[in-house]
């Protein structure tokens, strides 16, 4: 399935940031004189993400239409594409838009197994690719030149989450932990034991589970028969939401619930405040976060769209935005001068201050943790939980299996 993101679907997305604006006419008028710079989104629109891919193209089709839908006086246009969480499915989406429309920057990725095998016809094509999977492999063993990753490291995510554990929870240190059973709950699991080994706590089991898992009850009893302090979510989604409602209907007193990449506030509606009251979760992004790009993102989003914005469609609307801001940077809507300018300059985004480590492209950015707040404490219906910690610690180098990163 796919479409394109229409001129009125874009400035409908914005409502009256743009209304009665001179940008409009400009923006209708130069379309079929100057080549149009197309992005593509190919994301899910099915299976266990299929939340994110209208997410996603709501944030990106934002910051698009933010800038007047121009860069460098070229037309931007973004293209859709359902990569339904599979690998052969997104790998063959890209190539398709890449042949047929002229696709040369993409995002998406949701899946880190779908971003990867993406991520190889990336390299081959020459495409820009700004990932948003949770796999070490897109900076580590499989890094190349042309892709960039826009979330945390999975080392960042376990990291800050667990310090924040530490020092809220000193009395807490033994972690058994559920994850799940492809490449990105095994970065996850990797950390885990880096992190839980550096910061002093105990793992003392950790069970992997299928991906699109309906039933965790056995893993669940063996959970609460070992008796941690910490049931450590290494998974996400709708795995996510099916583990911890189960886990609700255990008594499992004493065993706090954490989650380093675990639930957005895309997903948190879906539980019931008694269910998420207490959890600790390290997040990509929170709508408070306090900087003034992410304050102006959250006045476009809710002028357009209920509620609050998540994950997903920050990263369509800070990853669009930031390559954008590198075309500018580069003078030049090429995809080598575009890499070329993501890798040496630093941008203040969504998140805050941002910059691209040139020899694995991981995005540098913070790394945030919340805390879930009980019914009473919510200000609002979407006041789920507040920032308790930030961080910005990076894998270690001697970590890292990105030895050579590839020429253009």
């Amino acid at each position: 399935m796919s479409s394109t993101i229409s001129r009125r679907a874009l400035l409908a997305s914005t409502g009256s940031v743009l209304a009665a604006s001179p940008l409009q006419m400009a923006w209708g008028q130069t379309a079929a004189a100057a080549r149009p710079v197309t992005i593509g989104l190919v994301t899910p629109s099915t299976g266990t993400f299929a939340f994110a891919g209208e997410l996603i193209g709501q944030g990106a089709a934002l910051a698009v239409a933010a800038r007047g839908g121009k860069v460098l006086g070229q037309p931007v246009r973004l293209i859709t594409r359902d990569d339904e969480g599979k690998p052969a499915v997104g790998v063959r989406r890209v190539q398709e838009a890449a042949s047929s429309d002229g696709m040369r920057f993409f995002l998406g990725a949701y899946s880190s197994a779908v971003g990867l095998a993406e991520s190889e016809v990336a390299q081959r094509e020459k495409l820009l690719q700004y990932a948003a999977g949770g796999s070490e492999d897109f900076t580590g063993s499989r890094c190349g030149r042309y892709t960039f990753q826009w979330s945390a490291h999975p080392y960042t995510a376990v990291r800050a989450t667990l310090e924040h554990v530490r020092k809220a929870h000193p009395d807490k240190k033994k972690i058994y932990s559920l994850s799940a059973d492809y490449v990105f709950g095994h970065a996850l699991f990797k950390y885990t034991q880096v992190v839980a080994a550096e910061l002093g706590f105990e793992l003392i089991g950790n069970d992997n589970h299928p991906l699109g898992e309906r039933q965790f009850t056995s893993y669940l009893t063996k959970v609460v028969t070992a008796r941690p302090d910490i049931l450590f979510l290494n998974t996400a989604g709708a795995d996510a939401v099916t583990a911890i409602r189960q886990f609700s209907s255990f008594d499992a007193s004493g065993i706090a619930v954490v989650g380093p990449w675990t639930l957005e506030v895309d997903q948190l509606p879906e539980l019931a405040p008694e269910m998420r009251t207490g959890m600790i979760l390290g997040q990509n992004y929170y709508p408070d976060i306090d900087t003034p790009a992410n304050k102006e993102f959250v006045a476009l989003y809710q002028q357009r769209h209920r509620g609050a914005p998540g994950y997903a469609a920050a990263y369509g609307y800070d990853a669009v935005r930031s390559l954008l801001l590198a075309m500018e940077q580069a003078k030049s809507t090429e995809v080598a001068a575009v890499v070329q300018a993501l890798e040496t300059m630093r941008w203040d985004g969504v998140l805050g201050p941002m910059s691209v480590d040139p020899a694995t492209h991981q995005t540098v950015r913070p790394y945030f943790v919340v805390r879930c707040k009980a019914a009473a404490e919510m200000k609002t219906a979407t006041d789920f939980a507040e920032i308790v910690a930030t961080s910005t610690q990076t894998q270690p180098a001697a970590l890292n299996a990105c030895k050579a990163m590839p020429g253009l």
